[in-house]
């Protein structure tokens, strides 16, 4: 199994979540949202002191579409299953997302690792482009 994680940079590739597909933007923007509702939220329940619990017990989850994923997995090294349609590429990639989150800054950050490594450059391939330039 393949667990090195790349950042997904492009806004415009596609990820599918469960059922839900969505462009990258969209993901990163329900997962802003998704976060500062609840930071919000749990901001309004302290100051008018509703017994739900302090800051650490709100922040235990970030839904997307139907996918849930916990804040633990979102700090640390927590992942889901998905599938990524990247602009040019021949088909559905399947492999694992990984959202981090900052709260004070709002940004979120998408990494996603193959479950199939990337398979390296043959050294001749480098010798074949230039062969072909020349041509």
């Amino acid at each position: 199994m393949n667990n090195e994680f790349y950042p997904l940079d492009c806004d415009d590739d596609v990820v599918l979540l469960n059922q839900d597909t969505f462009k990258i933007s969209k993901v990163k923007e329900l997962a802003r949202q998704n976060i500062s509702g609840k930071w919000i939220r749990q901001i309004y329940n302290h100051q008018t002191n509703k017994p739900d619990g302090f800051i650490q017990d709100v922040f235990t989850h970030v839904s997307i579409g139907a996918s849930t994923i916990k804040l633990s997995e979102i700090k640390y090294t927590g992942v889901i299953d998905c599938q990524i349609l990247r602009i040019g590429a021949k088909g559905w990639e399947k492999g694992k997302l990984r959202i981090q989150g900052n709260l004070i800054t709002k940004e979120v950050c998408l990494e996603f690792c193959p479950d199939e490594p990337k398979q390296p450059e043959s050294p001749l391939d480098d010798i074949r482009k230039m062969l072909k330039d020349e041509q």
